[in-house]
C-alpha cells in the first residue's frame, strides 16, 4: 500500500507511477491510517502537477483526514515548508480554490485552511508590521486580495473578507 501513495509523495521523481495508477482504473478515494488520499499526499508535498492530475481524475477536493483537514488545510499548513519535497503550494491553494474546494470547512480542531498558513502570517496584526514573502502570498491567493492583509485588520479580517 505504500507504493500507492508513494505514487503521489514522490511525484518529483517520476510522474509516471501516478499516471499509471490513474488509468489504471484503481480507486483513487482510498485513503491511509490517518485517513489521507492521493490527493492530500500530493498536495502536502507541493506537487502541483499531481494534484491537477488526480483533481481532474476525479478526486475530490473536500475528502477530510482523521483530523477533518482537507486537501487545502494541507497545501496551506506546507506553504514555504523547507522540507516539502515540491514547491507548489501557492499554485496547489489557487488551483483548489478554482476547483472549487471550501476554504470554510474547519477541521476537528475549529481551524480553517487558511489558519493553517505559517506563523508568520498569524502574527500580523494591528501592532505589527506587514507580512512578506510566501506568507502574504498565500493570504493574498486565499483573500483575492491584492491588499496586505495587515490592513484588513491582520489574518482574522482576511478570514472574514474570504468567507463573505
Amino acid at each position: 500500500m505504500a507504493f500507492y501513495f508513494d505514487a503521489a509523495s514522490r511525484f518529483d521523481l517520476s510522474p509516471q507511477p501516478l499516471d499509471e495508477l490513474i488509468s489504471s482504473g484503481q480507486a483513487l478515494s482510498r485513503s491511509d491510517g490517518s485517513g489521507r488520499t492521493l490527493l492530500h499526499h500530493a498536495c502536502e508535498q507541493g506537487h502541483e502537477g499531481a494534484v491537477r492530475a488526480l483533481v481532474e481524475a476525479g478526486c475530490s477536493v473536500e475528502a477530510q483526514d482523521c483530523d477533518g483537514r482537507t486537501p487545502l488545510h494541507l497545501a496551506c499548513l506546507n506553504v514555504g515548508r523547507a522540507s516539502a519535497r515540491g514547491n507548489d503550494h501557492l499554485a496547489i491553494v489557487r488551483f483548489l480554490e478554482e476547483s472549487n474546494a471550501s476554504a470554510t470547512t474547519p477541521d476537528r480542531f475549529g481551524r480553517l485552511p487558511l489558519s493553517c498558513l505559517p506563523d508568520e502570517a498569524k502574527r500580523v496584526g494591528r501592532n505589527t508590521g506587514s507580512m512578506r514573502g510566501p506568507a502574504l502570498a498565500a493570504t493574498r491567493v486565499m483573500t483575492g486580495s491584492p491588499a496586505d492583509p495587515a490592513a484588513m485588520g491582520g489574518v482574522a479580517g482576511a478570514v472574514a473578507a474570504h468567507t463573505r
